[in-house]
């Protein structure tokens, strides 16, 4: 985004790590103020990327949130979405061009604990959003990837920028998988995996069955209100 010249420089700095940073390069000035001035585009946009759980952080240091276009970027395919957020956090690779520090594994309790962290995450933007009466431009990572000028060209309307402004080639603004992508068989493995799990009668991503000893409990409280009740008490 940053390369088309005219969409600002769109990273996430309220990342706590990434924050830590511009703290320092900062020094004395707000950081948020000092972020806006050296990544502030020459056409006067400024841009950032949040993920839900920076939002809080966001509100606490921008005082303007509701002068801000919002974009919501997801993924239909929230197996494989799950699965890359897991093969990212188990090598450390964030990013294409990132080294792997570790191999990837494949783990069912990892990939649905993203799946679960996604699914509300989305839920919680589309509640925020709703609620101050943003409606947000809607994108999905596949059809950037299937079509990059298209998904160029909406931007650039919502946002009411003329796109003749762009300086360089759009070809290089094209998303791009991390290293290692998740393989279909781990999609599979997942599939089964879960399946297996809630014919068992376990929790899966979206279901989550209460203990075998919550249902003792609860089935114990039932019989015995029937008893008082029989007994006329």
């Amino acid at each position: 985004m940053h390369a088309l010249g005219v969409f600002g420089y769109p990273l996430e700095y309220l990342n706590p790590g990434n924050w830590k940073v511009w703290e320092e390069r900062a020094g004395q000035m707000d950081t948020l103020d000092y972020i806006k001035s050296v990544r502030t585009g020459p056409n006067g946009v400024f841009s950032v990327k949040l993920h839900h759980e920076h939002l809080v952080a966001f509100l606490r240091h921008e005082q303007n949130v509701l002068d801000y276009s919002y974009i919501h970027l997801c993924r239909r395919d929230l197996t494989k979405q799950a699965i890359s957020f897991a093969r990212a956090q188990q090598t450390g690779a964030w990013i294409s061009d990132m080294p792997e520090m570790t191999p990837a594994q494949y783990d069912w309790s990892l990939i649905a604990e993203k799946m679960d962290a996604i699914s509300r995450g989305n839920a919680d933007w589309q509640s925020f959003l709703r609620s101050v009466g943003i409606k947000p431009l809607q994108l999905y990572y596949e059809d950037i990837v299937a079509d990059t000028s298209g998904a160029i060209a909406q931007i650039a309307a919502y946002l009411d920028i003329d796109v003749s402004q762009i300086t360089a080639d759009k070809g290089i603004f094209a998303p791009q998988r991390q290293k290692k992508a998740a393989q279909d068989d781990w999609v599979t493995q997942f599939v089964d995996d879960s399946r297996r799990k809630l014919l068992d009668g376990r929790s899966i991503p979206g279901v989550q069955r209460p203990a075998a000893t919550t249902l003792m409990r609860r089935q114990t409280v039932q019989v015995a209100k029937r008893l008082y009740k029989k007994a006329g008490l």
